[in-house]
């Protein structure tokens, strides 16, 4: 089992080298069997199939950036602070592996399985915004009328999205300065 764990660890290190290297953009399981030093049929046998290759590397790309925190923002009893928690927790995924981040995200505009997995995890962070937004209603703390819950949860997901990170990373603010900025937006949004 130790084996067997060890390979699919170098099987998913290998796709995410791949994307990390700006000249290679090939995430075949031909590419990969090779930079991984193992068979297409072992690739295969750890994941089933290209599409369970990709969850398995979102997944160890979540593990490296540190989503493991983010029970922290579901525990959080304070929406707000729970708000500042989930800024907190993308921006520091975000910028864990900028680079293999961007190119899978450029590569889903052209491949359809990158890109259901990519609308999957987006999905997800948009329904934390909400459940986010609803528990801040149940306390009290804001009232939305008509579509004003659903435009602020769209707001925040943009906000707390790689795009937003990307471009204030690029313009050179430090991450503790993103983390700032964007929390002030989506406190913002939120109210």
């Amino acid at each position: 089992m130790a084996v067997s764990n060890e390979t699919r660890l170098r099987i998913l290190e290998a796709a995410r080298q791949a994307l990390a290297q700006e000249s290679e953009a090939d995430l075949t399981m031909d590419a990969i069997a090779r930079r991984a030093d193992v068979s297409r049929l072992t690739i295969y046998y750890q994941f089933k199939s290209r599409p369970g290759l990709l969850e398995a590397l979102y997944d160890y790309l979540a593990s490296r950036g540190g989503m493991k925190r983010m029970p922290e923002v579901f525990r959080e009893p304070n929406p707000s602070a729970a708000l500042d928690k989930l800024v907190d927790v993308f921006v520091g995924f975000w910028s864990s592996d900028r680079v293999v981040i961007r190119r899978l995200r450029a590569m889903a505009a052209l491949d359809a399985e990158i890109a259901r997995g990519i609308h999957s995890r987006d999905t997800r962070r948009r329904h934390i915004a909400g459940e986010i937004l609803k528990r801040m209603a149940a306390a009290g703390k804001k009232k939305y009328v008509d579509d004003q819950l659903s435009a602020a949860v769209d707001v925040i997901t943009v906000l707390t999205g790689f795009a937003t990170y990307d471009a204030l990373a690029s313009a050179g603010h430090s991450e503790r300065e993103i983390i700032a900025t964007i929390a002030r937006l989506v406190h913002f949004a939120a109210s």
